[in-house]
């Protein structure tokens, strides 16, 4: 029964301390071999807005055609008063569309892209840090999305401002050192009995 114990101490604080790193482990990439080719990526840079901020939906090379000029409709509060520019798609099938929302919008925005390929965008816009009639920012404030921007290449976990609580790496090592007591009480018990 205390062999039980000590290897079950052992593995808890042993995965405990070890799970915080397998969650940042980056994920394999794919062999060259791959014959599947990649998905254009489209991006929603800042999807939460205040009234007087914009946010910017890009799309990767190869979405649409080179030069397509891309039908783009909005629905939303006053949608009908909010501005986007940038239809057209580069040379190379990829584009950028900056959405404005109206000075009296609030709730969320669907950005319909109608072309070759079709995609809803949804931006979410509120009545945060900016008055409507002046539009000023608090330079306190962090514009939205530069909060935690994801770094390198490749896949990343989200960063979502967490962290590792210090109780559960604490509770990890307290299980390690009372498996490790309980392994080294074993032997020393038996040669007594």
């Amino acid at each position: 029964m205390l062999k039980k114990l000590a290897a079950i101490s052992l593995t808890v604080g042993a995965l405990v301390l070890i799970a915080p790193a397998a969650a940042n482990a980056a994920t394999a990439v794919p062999a060259a071999s791959d014959s599947y080719a990649d998905t254009p990526g489209v991006t929603v840079d800042d999807p939460i807005i205040d009234i007087c901020e914009a946010s910017t939906i890009v799309f990767g090379a190869g979405w649409f055609q080179p030069s397509e000029n891309v039908g783009v409709s909005v629905s939303g509060l006053n949608a009908a008063e909010s501005a986007v520019s940038g239809n057209t798609a580069a040379a190379d099938g990829s584009l950028v569309l900056t959405f404005r929302p109206p000075s009296n919008g609030e709730g969320s925005y669907a950005i319909a892209f109608s072309g070759s390929r079709s995609y809803t965008a949804t931006v979410t816009v509120s009545h945060g840090h900016d008055a409507v009639s002046t539009c000023d920012h608090d330079p306190a404030v962090a514009s939205a999305g530069t909060e935690l921007p994801l770094t390198g290449s490749g896949m990343e976990l989200a960063l979502t401002g967490g962290d590792v609580s210090p109780w559960i790496l604490g509770g990890g090592a307290a299980a390690l050192v009372a498996g490790g007591a309980l392994v080294a009480v074993g032997p020393a018990r038996r040669k007594s009995a």
